[in-house]
């Protein structure tokens, strides 16, 4: 008997199809939980497959835990005493905890304005308390915006960090005209860096630091 490659292909793909049906009916029955079927019979996918992968996002989110940030790191994380540990000390702790948190695809941007210590104090009194659904694989990251932090408080609602140290002169020239307010000057980030998961940065290396 001689072998037909494209029978075994069209075959190959009857199967596919076939366990995506199946599958389908799986979801649809545990999806109806969250989902009106009325609302999803509207929808318009472009087969089977792209229907079936909404519908695990939709099942996903729905039945993800929420917890604090705090509770996604493993039982080796330690919080550093600030008041007794040295620079050196929180910058390993910095990197540490950076990286933890791009493991849990969560990122920090526009941080570069903030000294180590104050960004790591912010991570742990801000950011890890949070409560977030965990998804098990989210298509995207969470994004940590710090430029509302200075180095001693809080800016609600401000522009000024921004304008200053992150907008472009495109940016800055088109907040201008809009405001019809004088720009703060514009100045280089005093502690530019690469940590991970800072920016889209890289693992930490020498280099970077």
């Amino acid at each position: 008997m001689n072998f037909d490659p494209k029978k075994d292909q069209a075959a190959r793909r009857l199967d596919r199809e076939a366990d995506a049906l199946l599958e389908n009916a799986m979801l649809r029955k545990e999806a109806a939980e969250y989902i009106d079927e009325l609302l999803l019979r509207r929808l318009r996918f472009d087969n089977v497959e792209a229907e079936n992968e909404y519908l695990r996002e939709i099942i996903a989110w729905e039945s993800a835990p929420i917890l604090p940030l705090k509770d996604w790191l493993d039982d080796s994380w330690r919080q550093l005493d600030l008041s007794t540990a040295t620079e050196p000390e929180i910058l390993a702790a910095a990197l540490d905890l950076l990286e933890r948190l791009r493991r849990l695809n969560q990122e920090i941007w526009r941080a570069d304005h903030l000294s180590t210590r104050r960004l790591y104090e912010i991570l742990v009194h801000r950011v890890l308390p949070c409560r977030l659904k965990r998804l098990q694989s989210p298509r995207s990251p969470n994004v940590w915006n710090f430029e509302f932090y200075t180095e001693d408080k809080f800016l609600d609602a401000s522009d000024e960090i921004w304008l200053t140290y992150y907008a472009t002169p495109e940016e800055r020239l088109l907040w201008s005209q809009e405001h019809n307010v004088a720009l703060p000057p514009r100045r280089t980030p005093p502690f530019a860096r690469r940590f991970p998961s800072l920016n889209g940065g890289c693992n930490g290396c020498d280099d970077c630091r």
